[in-house]
């Protein structure tokens, strides 16, 4: 009698044993990197359970500038959604982040985050398919099983593990920025940006979500290490992943099903500046606007060069010519071209520009009453509402995201739309 319960028991505790060996997680980020630790942060602010291993004792990463801003951000982002619901105020947030009080912010945001676990001094053995996801074994025995991996490690040690080249991405960046006439849609799939250089001058680029996914390897994302003329910024290409990830997590799809649009409009919830924008301050009113309007492709960017190098802008207070916004119109809503057969300007003012979008959000008079008495109020317009003015690029922006919404509309990995 004894022998046959002391059978079940030990058979237990043998299942106990081995479940205690295998840990469950959502998201996997390799690497204590500025990327990865961005990653493992946003994935889990995106609802998911996400954990960063780290073969190293301590996270110390290298900030660069651009770093720091975004980390800025992340802490940032806590803290004033606190103070506006009533909460004490972290006494961080009154300081500066430099690259000597990086790490103790960082740790400080790191011990914070919900659904975030970080293993530091652990190596990785290998990893392998494990249905939809992925199995990882530790060095010190245990095994990670998840949805998806992010390599954020300075050695891409998951490639290197699954023989995948980080550089053959489903879309790579070099190629594209060789030949972008190739790809013309493909901006609107960006989720970051970088600083590309050649010879003497330095240029903005943007980063499309595609750059970050492994050709033929599905829910693993690789951040490439900075190399001499390709330089993205690291902690926003970590956001990126992150974001990506969780949604694949959270839906329990693949990355070939990632839906591009809501990854976007997540990191942009967090803070993220997807377009970076040297003329456009970052708590600018109209910044997320400005952002949709950008990635849609209605009104893009313009570059100027500023200490020699090529940057982007919006030129808020430039005018508009029907002809420069028929085309990306005609794509998004082909309804609008029977209005632009009959109207050829070089310079649209306010009414033409509300009786555009009067005929093609098929809206009445409602619409422009709505728009004359919020203008100051609701859409919060430092000008006069003065209807035969030339409309700027600023207040078209911000009208039409409010009204047509194109960037509700999905895209796929190369930009095209998906109606």
């Amino acid at each position: 009698m004894i022998r046959k319960l002391i059978l079940p028991f030990i058979f237990v505790l043998g299942s106990f044993s081995l479940s205690a060996q295998t840990i469950r997680t959502d998201v996997t980020v390799i690497g204590g990197t500025a990327a990865g630790i961005s990653a493992a942060i946003q994935a889990a602010r995106s609802g998911v359970k996400s954990m960063l291993i780290e073969p190293g004792p301590s996270l110390n990463p290298r900030f660069g500038k651009d770093d720091l801003v975004v980390l800025e951000r992340i802490r940032d982002h806590y803290i004033y959604k606190r103070e506006a619901e009533g909460g004490k105020v972290d006494s961080l947030a009154r300081q500066a982040i430099t690259s000597e009080n990086a790490v103790l912010i960082l740790k400080s945001i790191t011990d914070t985050v919900k659904n975030m676990t970080v293993m530091l001094n652990t190596g990785l053995r290998d990893i392998k398919k494990d249905g939809k996801g992925w199995e990882i074994k530790l060095q010190n025995g245990r095994s990670v099983k998840t949805d998806v991996v992010i390599d954020a490690s300075t050695v891409s040690v998951i490639s290197s593990m699954l023989k995948i080249d980080p550089v053959k991405t489903i879309i790579q960046t070099a190629i594209w920025l060789k030949s972008p006439i190739l790809a013309p849609k493909l901006f609107r799939s960006s989720v970051g940006w970088g600083i590309s250089q050649a010879e003497k001058t330095k240029a903005t680029y943007l980063i499309p979500v595609a750059t970050l996914m492994p050709a033929g390897t599905e829910n693993i994302f690789v951040i490439s290490p900075v190399s001499d003329d390709l330089q993205p910024q690291p902690m926003l290409a970590g956001q990126a992943a992150g974001a990506s990830a969780a949604f694949c997590a959270f839906f329990k799809t693949t990355s070939r099903n990632l839906n591009i649009r809501l990854t976007q409009g997540e990191m942009l919830a967090y803070d993220a500046r997807i377009i970076p924008y040297t003329d456009i301050a970052f708590n600018d009113r109209h910044a997320l606007a400005l952002q949709h309007t950008g990635l849609s492709g209605i009104l893009k960017w313009k570059t100027a060069l500023k200490d020699s190098n090529e940057v982007f802008v919006f030129d808020t207070l430039g005018t508009i010519t029907s002809e420069e916004l028929r085309l990306p119109m005609k794509e998004y809503y082909s309804r609008s071209q029977i209005w632009f057969a009959d109207h050829k300007t070089d310079s649209l003012s306010i009414e033409d520009a509300i009786n555009l979008l009067m005929f093609t959000a098929t809206r009445g008079e409602e619409l422009r009453r709505e728009i004359e008495e919020g203008w100051k109020k609701s859409f919060r317009f430092s000008s006069k509402y003065e209807p035969k003015r030339a409309i700027n690029r600023r207040e078209f922006a911000v009208l039409t995201n409010r009204y047509l919404q194109p960037f509700n509309i999905r895209i796929d990995f190369n930009g095209r739309l998906l109606n």
